[in-house]
């Protein structure tokens, strides 16, 4: 091997090197395409190996930068995972007007484009009464995204029907874009922030922090640091809400609140954390022991588990997926589906692990259930899953695997 082609491979490892430290990425999570499409291109401009890693050498390098616009792609739209708006309509909000709180105050982490960020501000402004104001700060590590955020103006990639608008939010503009409306970008702020430090204290606490579908890329130390951040920057009593298969447990300091598949956890208040003191022991008397028996028998015996949901179980199964358990989770799918028979989501789900494993035939025969299900179902009609989508979302999915498979 040329000692060219071995500097380059260098080049390109250090490049990796310096994307994690950054970003907390780990390594699976890095595109080597991206990665090596950036080096590449600097060679190609007649810049020798040793120069490139004389500058990723140095934090804040024009490469280190060109390195994370490569690599850091933001996929997010309006009232993406609505059930998550609603919780914060309904929940969270009331619990801060009850601690008596005159700003409802948002934070988006990693917020990419802004269209959560901005999804937050419309459904607080909507919510708050008269008298309370509203501040919603959206952060992002990549500078270009957070201009777009800046400009509000977004074309139909951001207005899906998974994501139904809740709240006022935007206005048409013509050729299928809107733009934020006034009263929602008065109130709304970005700013450039990495996850694997805390935010600056000028920016305060809030009552409800969003950090979904970004921590998953992280590793697990990186995934550690980042909640730790996140949830020293909420208010005694406040709302963190991650992505559907982030963790599987609550953050250290935090509690769960809502169904699992929701990921939300509060920061417990002062009083909270304090355990009460033990009553004082109150004489009772005797009673016949047939009675006392009975009692014990009750205080012993725990209560019965929660039924499973589908969507806990699917919620487990992606877990799993993520782990790199695709065994375990297609299992898991099944043993879902027979309890649930008519759960869409369960069914594309197992059909897509069954092609990824070389089954093809039973991946086919499953979407083709997908397909006569969904087409007998409204295609308006949301499916309730980890991420609600239309009944259309699943005829079409369906459609196009089966059309696919044809042509292969």
């Amino acid at each position: 091997m040329s000692s060219g082609v071995v500097e380059a491979q260098q080049v390109l490892a250090r490049a990796r090197e310096v994307v994690a430290s950054c970003t907390g990425f780990r390594d699976t999570a890095i595109s080597p395409t991206a990665v090596d499409r950036v080096v590449r291109a600097e060679l190609a401009r007649g810049r020798s190996p040793s120069e490139l890693l004389a500058e990723l050498q140095r934090p804040g390098a024009p490469l280190a930068r060109a390195l994370l616009d490569a690599v850091l792609v933001g996929e997010t739209y309006f009232f993406r995972h609505p059930e998550q708006f609603r919780f914060l309509a309904y929940e969270a909000v009331p619990a801060a007007l009850s601690r008596g709180t005159l700003t409802l105050r948002g934070w988006s982490a990693g917020c990419a484009s802004g269209e959560e960020t901005y999804s937050i501000a419309a459904c607080l402004l909507n919510m708050a009464p008269p008298g309370v104001r509203v501040e919603v700060l959206g952060s992002d590590l990549h500078e270009g995204r957070l201009e777009a955020a800046r400009r509000g103006v977004y074309g139909n990639w951001s207005r899906r029907e998974a994501g139904p608008l809740l709240h006022p939010l935007y206005q048409e503009v013509g050729e299928g874009r809107v733009s934020i409306l006034d009263p929602v970008r008065a109130v709304v702020r970005f700013v450039q922030g990495n996850l694997l430090e805390p935010l600056h204290e000028m920016y305060g606490l809030f009552d409800v922090i969003f950090c979904r579908n970004v921590l998953t890329y992280f590793s697990p130390d990186a995934v550690q640091m980042a909640l730790g951040h996140l949830a020293k920057a909420l208010v005694p009593g406040g709302f963190l809400l991650l992505g559907t298969v982030e963790v599987d447990h609550p953050p250290a300091g935090l509690v769960r609140v809502g169904a699992p598949e929701l990921q939300s956890f509060r920061r417990p208040l002062p009083r909270e954390q304090t355990p009460p003191p033990a009553p004082k022991p109150v004489p009772v008397a005797r009673e016949p022991e047939p009675y006392r028996a009975a009692a014990s028998l009750r205080a012993t015996t725990p209560p019965p588990p929660p039924a499973p949901t589908a969507v806990g179980l699917h919620t487990e199964a992606l877990q799993r997926i993520e782990s790199g358990d695709e065994s375990g989770a297609a299992t898991l799918l099944e043993k879902l589906l027979q309890q649930f028979r008519d759960y869409l989501p369960g069914m594309l789900e197992l059909a897509l692990l069954r092609e990824r494993a070389g089954a093809r035939e039973a991946a086919f025969a499953l979407m083709h259930t997908v397909r006569d299900n969904a087409a007998r179902l409204p295609p308006d009609l949301i499916i309730e899953g980890p991420e609600p989508l239309p009944a259309r979302f699943y005829r079409a999915s369906a459609d196009a695997f089966l059309t696919l498979g044809a042509i292969e």
